[in-house]
């Protein structure tokens, strides 16, 4: 009984790592790109009417690493999580956006910044700072790092987009279950674990929180 367990076991995880092939990383040089931002649905109204903002002068969710004010955090991998920390803070129900930018507009996420330059030896001495010194000194500089966006989405799948991004560029939202949502997304925000376990977490942005039973609402911008 139990070695038929393990088979039957064994043969869905390798069906499920076979889908997830089907999810790779998209080719970011394009114009436009379609990327995802999670949130909660106490902004929902005023998302679909004005738009996705930057916090500005808002508090950020993020309390011991604040967000950069004047960027959108956008994710190929992440949103669902981001919605869970932004519903658990602000109240309302976790909620995701797909959304189309351009990429004139992307800059590179700083935890990315922070995590790739670690073993970089240009950086060893350059940049001798902790963890928390070091992000918070690449999201200061962001702006600089522009041509790197593609490689943070490439490489940790989160990127960010300066200033709003208009109601007309985003294409659809989807309420999100939250009781579900440790079934099929973590924390662990790392080069490493995207590297592994990216196609899961794309495959989870393009397909599963469109659909039940992590969705309990979906609908187009005009829907």
């Amino acid at each position: 009984m139990e070695k038929h367990y393990l088979e039957q076991e064994a043969e869905r995880y390798l069906k499920e790592r076979e889908d997830e092939l089907k999810y790779p990383v998209k080719d970011y040089s394009q114009k436009k790109v379609t990327l995802y931002h999670g949130t909660s649905t106490k902004y929902l109204d005023d998302i679909l009417k004005q738009g996705i903002k930057p916090r500005y002068d808002k508090e950020s969710i993020w309390e011991d690493n604040p967000s950069r004010p004047d960027m959108v955090y956008l994710s190929s991998a992440y949103a669902v999580y981001f919605s869970q920390v932004a519903s658990n803070r602000l109240g309302g129900k976790p909620v995701v956006f797909e959304v189309k930018v351009d990429t004139k507009r992307l800059y590179p996420d700083e935890d990315f910044l922070e995590q790739i330059t670690r073993v970089d030896p240009e950086w060893k001495d350059t940049l001798s700072l902790d963890m928390e010194e070091r992000t918070a000194w690449f999201k200061n500089n962001m702006l600089e790092y522009k041509i790197s966006y593609s490689d943070s989405l490439g490489a940790l799948g989160n990127a960010c987009h300066k200033g709003i991004i208009k109601p007309k560029n985003i294409i659809r939202y989807s309420i999100l279950d939250e009781s579900k949502i440790l079934d099929y997304s973590d924390p662990t925000i790392t080069l490493m674990n995207y590297q592994i376990l990216g196609g899961r977490y794309r495959k989870l942005s393009q397909k599963t929180m469109w659909e039940e039973p992590l969705s309990i609402k979906t609908r187009s911008k005009n829907g």
